[in-house]
């Protein structure tokens, strides 16, 4: 079993940070999905630290310690404005993020990665195009397109969706970029980080494998267990090869 420590940064983001000695080294912010929290993912957290990194977990704005009725009332909205009040949950979280790399930069933990689940993987991709400390990112379920799936947009959410990370390209994949989809996922369209994808290579040709894209075509959002352990492993490798310094 890992040390575990549970903090919170600016006295209230709830952190859970699990790691082995010795330390510091590369670290890793997890961030979880939609009505989840940290905890849910300590199967991934735990993963991390046996392959030599620190493991970060956070709490999103109304989840977990801090589930409000923001995050209760969600599905008694209508499409868009759920969609709405999803994406204004990705924009609170990304600064709170940015302060939780300060404070494990400030641990001396270096260099950072981050490892995204669904609306987490949504938020790891938008703090990645505005953090440039953040040295590799994977994207498990999520999009750098914030379009809503059934394609109304309202001014709210265009408004919104002006802070996408689809356009901001570059920012998002200055290094190393995984994305992981599951081709018949209802939730997240496979089909914008695959068009994202393709972008990258074709704008930014000399990316090459630094940007890597890969389609579960079998999984919805819920993904099979076969499809999830193999995403989790290519996460896996993918940050052990881009962070872990000898």
């Amino acid at each position: 079993m890992s040390a575990e420590y549970r903090f919170r940064v600016d006295g209230h983001i709830p952190v859970l940070k699990v790691h082995d000695e010795p330390r510091p080294g590369p670290a890793v912010v997890v961030l979880h999905g939609l009505f989840s929290k940290a905890d849910d993912q300590r199967g991934e957290l735990e993963a991390l630290a046996k392959w030599g990194m620190a493991a970060v977990g956070v709490d999103a704005p109304h989840h977990g310690a801090r589930r409000d009725g923001w995050l209760d009332g969600m599905p008694s909205l209508g499409p868009a404005d759920s969609h709405a009040r999803f994406l204004s949950f990705i924009r609170e979280a990304v600064p709170e993020v940015s302060r939780v790399i300060d404070h494990v930069v400030g641990e001396g933990h270096w260099p950072i990665g981050l490892a995204g689940v669904s609306f987490g993987a949504y938020t790891a991709l938008a703090v990645a195009a505005q953090d440039s400390r953040v040295q590799a990112t994977v994207s498990l379920l999520g999009s750098p397109d914030w379009t809503p799936r059934d394609g109304h947009v309202t001014d709210a959410l265009r408004e919104l969706m002006q802070h996408a990370p689809v356009h901001r390209p570059w920012d998002c994949a200055r290094h190393p970029l995984l994305l992981l989809n599951a081709g018949r996922d209802q939730l997240v369209p496979a089909h914008q980080a695959r068009d994202f994808a393709h972008r990258l290579w074709g704008e930014f040709p000399w990316l090459g494998s630094h940007v890597g894209h890969y389609e579960y075509p079998e999984s919805d959002h819920t993904m099979r267990e076969q499809d999830w352990n193999d995403a989790w492993g290519r996460a896996l490798g993918f940050l052990r090869r881009t962070l872990y310094r000898e």
